[in-house]
């Protein structure tokens, strides 16, 4: 079964408070928000391939780029949630951004029409269908950041 690798970017704006960066697709006349990612080519790990669709999809601010290099300095691979929908068996990392009020939303390369930053309790209606997959286990996960 294919494979797929999103990185979802939190950011702790309190104790309770998360926001989550998503983008908006057009596909088939249908507009909803998901999160940024793709399919895992041969010879990539996961997390590896979340970031090559990333650059693929997104021109990331320092702010982003800045998150993702403390990653790789610190070694580590941020926490994941993995589930299997109809087409793929997909894994979300949870990469929780470096703290700073006013985080700068990247420019779109490709792929989606919009980004832009979401309230973990306050998603938009038109979440990708994958969403119902995974919205229980994604949300109790950002918590525990």
């Amino acid at each position: 079964m294919k494979r797929k690798a999103k990185v979802l970017f939190v950011h702790k704006v309190s104790e309770s408070t998360y926001r989550l960066l998503l983008g908006r697709r057009v596909s088939s006349n249908e507009s909803f928000w998901w999160i940024p990612g793709g399919s895992v080519e041969a010879g990539e790990t996961d997390f590896e391939a979340g970031l090559r669709e990333l650059g693929e999809e997104l021109f990331l601010t320092k702010d982003f780029t800045d998150t993702l290099q403390a990653c790789k300095e610190e070694n580590k691979i941020p926490v994941s949630v993995e589930y299997t929908s109809a087409q793929a068996v997909n894994i979300i990392f949870l990469v929780p951004m470096l703290y700073k009020e006013n985080i700068a939303l990247p420019s779109i390369k490709d792929e989606f029409e919009e980004v832009a930053w979401f309230g973990l309790d306050n998603m938009p209606q038109n979440m990708s269908r994958e969403f119902s997959y995974i919205e229980k286990e994604l949300k109790e996960a950002i918590r525990t950041l």
